[in-house]
């Protein structure tokens, strides 16, 4: 193979093995290797606690003394406290997911460096607030330093008398809190958008500062001066955020206005005391600002938008490309039309390392469309949401750049010896530029290593802040003593959480020898796990592994399938269940292994499997139940599993259709399936520095290919069309009888929705009088037979089950008769639910029965056997044979969907399908023949003549099941047995974690009562 690009030695960092020898030291270790070095410092932790309070005022006395410490009380509580503690750490032990183990590789979660957790914990202790100056006096000025230091990793200014603006930043306890400031706050979003037509109104004729009006100009958009008073309300809209931070400092110099006054008058007309439909009613304003971010927007966005009243509607979604990245094209055509219809634009989102996906957004392409319009006259923010990605700035090249590559590490550590790879030029590029997005947030307690709480939000100009109190933007950037408090949203917020980042900034190193190194080796792990996703899967394997970012033959025009499996092919045979040091050598296989996966060390894939005739399966559902069961195999979704039993970490998400748009489309078609339907990805986020050390990564692959080719074969069992055992809901009795399949969507054999008018040989009424209290009887045929056989043909012998049990009763099921068969594979649904609920009414006069017509799944099977009805016009018998539809407009089916798995569906007496219940109906003849593969669009119901309408009575006979229609049940291990006959169920209404969180606390001791 052929490398496709130049070896550019400055993608990676000249390594060797003190490089993952500096790494190793900084955590506990996947088996606790450094505990001794914890241990000691959590005991000088305690040590130098009690010191530092004896040494407060030490002539005071004791409060706590010896002979207290050897009451019955004290020693009781303590040894309670103690009791309680091993109970807690026992249950943590055995509970937890092992996020410091190199076999996880699911979420955003990984062991802790030690400089934070040991900076956490020895200023918890003094639990200071940073809420107030006067609450964390130390903790206050480490938040304060924190922040120029990650304003200073994004790029930002930090030294004061420079031409750039200087920045701030702080600690907040997540993003999702830090995007929804940045919405408060940020370039013209919301507060300062609003600030000059407060300003305006606060300078009007008979105001506080009228005497500003006549000579009080701005600068506009597009460079043109103008009087405030003079600009119209779409230039105030639009000024620039330099243009807006400037109006204080230029009233004070211009008109010698104080802060103080400045505050007190501008407190009645800013937005923060009044509020945004005031000011958009006083000055006439008909468009609603928007926020413009990419639909893999992160979920606090929608969040923000409406707390902050904008509404989660004025947030909207710019398509994403193949790679899901934002359609810059797209976001072009959405602000030319908010221009065309002059609503303002708050914000513009940059994803910087997808969370899902580990993508980045073009921000360089984001930034010269800013420009754009601003000539034109529109303004807006640029956000980067750099929670994931932005600690990946300290991988860019700086002082590595042009240095030749050593050789290999010492031979006598081979072992510690981890590769680094570098950002990918076009990745590199895009962290690069966002030191000129206006606001950024990062998440130390992501790609940090750092504990919760750790978010955290920088501003290019730290004047923007200002925005986020009620006071007026003060001339200056704060003292000393200043509290951050009042900046944010948060109120109280810890002060350990500062001192955590400044250990690990400051022990690590924000350079790409520290945390570039860290996260340089644990790119290398990621892309080696991308090469295995790559390239597991052959023409042979029973499997396909599809990665989301293609390998670089894919991604050359009209690929050649030849180049393709040419470039998998060396994969194997040079980068999978190699060494680090042989994956090195081979500066061919460290070019390729530079282009494999996503941007910022997230994997995405997806499995799809073959039918035991080698075809590719292209149901997407099918492949998304694959996927599940995978995700379910391979992590923790129930307190009942044991989380030290899961081998290997993984999690899933979803690629939703109408949010992924052609990124969804062609992740299918690279599957090989066919369909509309949303698809069930695979992730793997890799955060461990440790797992290709002794290629451990080769191991994990392994795990998970055999969890593939079991699930696999659990696929195909599901898809085989072989004969089977069916089950069949009997109705009526005598000459009339009717059976009803009961569908299962977890065998292909039982994707149908069939009734059937048959003669049972046999007489069923003795059975039915030896169980009284049971309605329903089950017939199953004794002998494996094809579905289709048993409609297509004349007779088959059958068994009864009643209730839950399987009897020896004996019938024969003869003069069989389709009344309806319909499809219930995946391309033969709706794509939405009815919104009035459906169902097939036919038997005989005066015996008739209801069957649930399923349209959609998930789904609920209800079936009612001798109903009771009255009609304006009487139903004919040919008619009732044939089967007609009737909807009833008193259930409305699509607010209910999709129903609950039966352990969490309450059916009690005010469940609407209950006996005694009344349906009003509307009745249509079914425009389809008895047997059909094609869907049902029940909505065409309404342009065809009613037959007739009334009312149907629930009498009894009555079956639910909402787990055989439904993906996320698990297969029936006896699928001929109905676990779920109306009446006889039981329901689990206590939660798995309720029960784990009572078994917890009743190990737990519990003080004595005081007399």
């Amino acid at each position: 193979m052929s490398s496709r690009h130049p070896h550019n030695t400055h993608r990676y960092r000249i390594p060797s093995s003190a490089d993952h020898e500096r790494i190793s030291a900084l955590f506990l270790g996947p088996k606790g290797e450094n505990a001794d070095f914890l241990q000691s410092w959590l005991t000088s932790v305690v040590v130098q606690q009690k010191a530092a309070r004896n040494a407060y005022f030490p002539k005071d006395e004791a409060s706590i003394t010896s002979i207290m410490q050897t009451s019955p009380a004290f020693v009781e509580m303590t040894n309670i406290m103690s009791s309680n503690l091993t109970e807690l750490l026992i249950e943590l032990g055995k509970r937890s997911i092992p996020f410091y183990s190199p076999r996880y590789s699911g979420h955003m979660s990984v062991d802790q460096n030690l400089p934070a957790i040991l900076g956490y914990l020895s200023t918890m202790f003094y639990n200071p607030n940073n809420v107030a100056f006067e609450a964390s006096p130390l903790t206050t000025l480490i938040e304060q330093e924190v922040g120029l230091q990650l304003c200073e990793m994004m790029g930002y200014n930090r030294l004061q008398n420079s031409e750039e603006p200087l920045a701030w930043g702080h600690i907040a306890s997540g993003g999702t809190v830090a995007n929804l400031e940045s919405m408060w706050a940020g370039k013209h979003t919301r507060n300062l958008k609003f600030y000059p037509l407060s300003l305006r109104d606060a300078s009007a004729e008979g105001a506080e500062m009228a005497f500003i009006r006549d000579t009080f100009s701005v600068k506009t958009c597009t460079g043109a001066r103008k009087l405030l008073k003079d600009c119209t309300a779409w230039e105030l809209l639009n000024l620039q955020v330099s243009t807006i931070l400037d109006l204080p400092d230029r009233l004070r110099d211009d008109y010698y206005i104080s802060p103080e006054f400045l505050d007190k008058v501008m407190s009645k007309y800013i937005i923060q005391s009044i509020n945004k439909d005031t000011l958009m009613q006083r000055w006439q304003l008909t468009q609603q600002p928007v926020v413009l971010s990419p639909s893999t927007n992160h979920y606090s966005w929608p969040k923000a938008a409406a707390v902050l009243g904008i509404g989660s509607d004025n947030l909207r979604n710019v398509a994403v490309d193949k790679q899901a990245r934002m359609d810059t094209n797209e976001l072009d055509r959405m602000l030319q039309k908010c221009f065309d219809e002059q609503t303002p634009v708050y914000q513009v989102v940059a994803v910087i390392g997808t969370t899902e996906e580990g993508g980045i957004d073009r921000i360089e392409d984001i930034l010269k469309l800013r420009e754009k319009y601003q000539a034109m006259g529109m303004s807006f923010v640029i956000h980067a949401d750099a929670a994931w990605g932005g600690y990946f700035a300290t991988m860019l090249p700086k002082e590595t750049f042009g240095r030749k590559r050593q050789g290999l590490p010492r031979a006598d550590t081979p072992s510690s010896f981890v590769p680094h790879v570098g950002l990918r030029d076009e990745s590199a590029e895009q962290l690069a530029h966002m030191k000129y997005a206006d606001s950024i947030t990062v998440d130390p307690h992501k790609a940090g290593y750092i504990p919760y709480p750790a978010g955290s939000l920088c501003y290019r100009d730290g004047r923007m802040r200002y925005q986020l109190t009620w006071s007026a933007p003060y001339l200056h950037q704060g003292t000393e003593g200043e509290s951050i408090g009042i900046y944010g949203i948060e109120g109280s917020k810890p002060g350990a959480a500062a001192s955590a980042v400044l250990m690990a900034h400051e022990t690590i190193g924000l350079t790409p020898s520290g945390y570039g190194s860290l996260l340089g080796q644990a790119m290398f792990t990621c892309r080696r796990y991308a090469a295995h996703w790559s390239a597991m899967s052959t023409d042979s394997t029973s499997f396909t592994v599809t990665p989301f970012n293609p390998i670089p033959a894919e991604l050359e025009p009209n690929p050649d399938p030849v180049k393709i499996e040419a470039e998998k092919n060396f994969i194997r045979q040079h980068i999978l269940y190699k060494s680090n040091e042989e994956i090195y050598r081979n500066p061919e296989a460290m070019e390729l292994l530079h282009h494999l996966g996503s941007d910022l060390n997230i994997n995405v894939f997806a499995c799809n499997f073959r039918n035991r005739d080698g075809s590719l399966n292209t149901d997407v559902e099918e492949a998304n139940w694959l996927n599940n069961r995978i995700f379910q195999r391979l992590s923790v979704t129930s307190s009942e599993e044991n989380p030290l039993e899961v081998p290997f970490y993984i999690t899933a998400t979803t690629f939703k259709q109408h949010e992924y748009g052609i990124c969804a489309t062609e992740m299918k078609r690279r599957m090989g399936l066919v369909g509309n339907e949303d698809v069930l990805v695979i992730r793997n986020v890799v955060m461990s520095p440790f797992t290709t050390t002794n290629d451990f990564v080769g191991t994990l692959a392994d795990i998970f290919q055999k969890v593939v080719e079991e699930e696999v074969e659990n696929a195909r069992i599901r898809n085989d069309m072989k004969p089977s055992i069916h089950t069949f809901l009997l109705q009526g009795s005598g000459k009339h009888c009717y059976l009803v399949h009961t569908p299962t969507i977890h065998m292909a054999s039982g994707r149908r929705q069939i009734i059937l008018s048959v003669d049972v040989e046999g007489d069923i009424r003795q059975v039915k009088h030896a169980h009284e209290r049971v309605q329903a009887v089950i017939v199953h045929n004794t002998e494996p037979l094809l579905l289709d056989d048993i409609v297509d043909g004349m007779s088959f012998d059958g068994v009864l089950t009643i209730g839950q049990r399987r009897t020896s009763h004996k019938v024969k099921i003869a003069n069989i008769k389709v009344v309806k068969k319909r499809s219930l594979m995946t391309e033969d649904l709706e794509a939405t639910y009815p919104s009035l609920m459906p169902f097939y009414l036919y038997g005989v006069q005066g015996h008739a029965h209801l069957d649930h017509v399923i349209t959609v799944v998930p789904n609920v099977h209800l079936s009612a056997g001798e109903i009771q009805y009255k009609f304006e016009e009487e139903l004919s018998s040919e008619d009732l044979a044939k089967g007609l539809i009737v909807v009833a407009e008193n259930v409305h089916e699509a607010s209910m969907q999709p129903f609950p798995l039966m352990k969490y569906l309450k059916i009690n007496e005010d469940f609407f399908f209950n006996a005694g219940n009344h349906l009003h109906v509307k009745v249509y003849r079914d425009p389809y023949p008895a047997s059909t593969m094609d869907p049902i669009p029940l909505h065409d119901l309404k342009d065809r003549p009613v037959v007739t309408k009334g009312t149907i009575t629930l009498v009894g006979n009555l079956y639910v099941d909402s787990d055989a229609l439904n993906v996320a049940s698990e297969p029936s291990a006896d699928a001929p047995t109905l676990r779920n006959k109306y009446g006889d169920m039981t329901h689990g209404t206590i939660k798995g974690w309720q029960s784990a969180v009572r078994h917890f606390q009743s190990k737990l001791t519990t003080a004595a009562p005081t007399k």
